[in-house]
């Protein structure tokens, strides 16, 4: 598989968001990645909060290897705000929304935007 093939996937909330985008990756790198609710904004948040009490099999680890999920977090009106994608030598895939599609980005450069960054195996 190559990690290209996602860039450019057209992003909708709906249809594909960025948990969708995760577990999509990792299934066709043969992993398995739990389910959680991501039916809505609200429930997306939920499910972060969720996740992190209750991973359902991922481990948090610190050093990230291919096809990793990653979390990426960004503190707003004093909550932390939860994104992911699925990290691949040194770059993420996730579904921006800026630019209703998968985009493949420098793990550094979202450094700079993102203030918490955890990636799940």
């Amino acid at each position: 598989m190559n990690i290209n093939d996602y860039t450019g996937l057209p992003y909708d909330f709906r249809r594909r968001n960025c948990w969708h985008h995760v577990r999509n990756v990792r299934a066709d790198a043969g992993l398995s990645t739990p389910m959680f609710d991501v039916t809505s904004p609200a429930a997306i948040d939920s499910a972060f909060d969720d996740g992190h009490a209750n991973p359902k099999g991922l481990t948090r680890v610190t050093t990230p290897q291919n096809f990793d999920a990653v979390l990426l977090g960004v503190k707003h009106r004093g909550r932390i705000v939860w994104h992911a994608g699925v990290y691949y030598e040194g770059m993420v895939s996730h579904c921006e929304l800026a630019s209703r599609q998968v985009r493949l980005d420098s793990l550094e450069d979202l450094k700079d935007t993102y203030s918490e960054i955890e990636f799940w195996r």
